[in-house]
């Protein structure tokens, strides 16, 4: 029986002794692992400083000269209105064109539409004309 308990005893040291082992094995890889997370942590928060400064350092250079950002929206704008200026003196051109091949063709027909405009604008002056005089009349 003593044989037996000094074997049971010894397969609860060395029982012991591998889970002390296991132990220490398990708690340096967990440090291992710690170390690697905060080294992640590092990078990342290297990584995002780096792009908070350079977006800072943009900031600070579009704040710093405004003149230049004013200067790029006014040559931009002039762009746009020199080409909307090109299309409208086309487009006018074209009507033009179109205004004096009718002319041409149809002359008496020109003529009648050109006396009832000019009629009509005569009309409208002369009533609103009219108006005011009466307008006065009556103060």
């Amino acid at each position: 029986m003593d044989e037996k308990l000094t074997d049971e005893t010894l397969t609860r040291e060395q029982a012991m002794e591998v889970a002390r082992e296991a132990g220490e094995t398990g708690v340096e890889e967990v440090r291992q692992q710690g170390r690697q997370a905060m080294a992640r942590a590092g990078q990342t928060v290297e990584q995002a400083k780096t792009m908070v400064r350079n977006i800072g350092d943009q900031a600070r250079a579009a704040a710093a000269d405004p003149g230049a950002t004013a200067q790029e929206l006014a040559r931009r704008a002039r762009d746009q209105a020199g080409a909307a200026g090109d299309v409208l003196y086309r487009q006018g051109q074209r009507a033009g064109e179109y205004l004096t091949e009718n002319v041409n063709e149809y002359p008496l027909t020109a003529l009648l539409i050109a006396g009832v405009v000019g009629y009509g604008l005569a009309y409208l002056i002369h009533t609103q004309w009219q108006g005011q005089i009466s307008w006065r009349v009556q103060d």
